[in-house]
């Protein structure tokens, strides 16, 4: 028997890596069930490394972007919040110029839990 203020998670963790070491993702999912309240969130962070002439500055070839939505259903009682950025970023190492592409997102759905 389930006291009230007991909470039930699971989590998942992957780490994944191209074979050529040139894109890693990385993924985090948690449930958690507590007090009536299911809630689901997911992490993603992907990161893409391609070496690229000196020559490129990085404001030619960075873009940012950054999404956001929020959605609320009173009549199924959910919410959902998810945040998404993707970026670039250049690196030096060993007389190498490197390009860093990179996508980071959060997604958070709650509802009831009808456990």
């Amino acid at each position: 028997m389930k006291n009230k203020g007991d909470k039930m998670r699971d989590l998942i963790f992957k780490n994944l890596t191209c074979r050529n070491k040139s894109r890693k993702i990385l993924l985090a999912k948690e449930t958690i069930s507590e007090e009536g309240i299911l809630t689901r969130i997911q992490k993603h962070l992907i990161y893409d490394v391609h070496e690229i002439s000196n020559e490129v500055t990085p404001d030619k070839k960075a873009k940012n972007e950054l999404f956001i939505l929020k959605e609320k259903n009173t009549k199924l009682k959910t919410e959902t919040f998810f945040i998404k950025m993707k970026s670039s970023m250049c690196a030096n190492s060993n007389n190498k110029a490197f390009i860093i592409n990179f996508l980071h997102s959060l997604k958070i759905d709650l509802s009831p839990n009808h456990t």
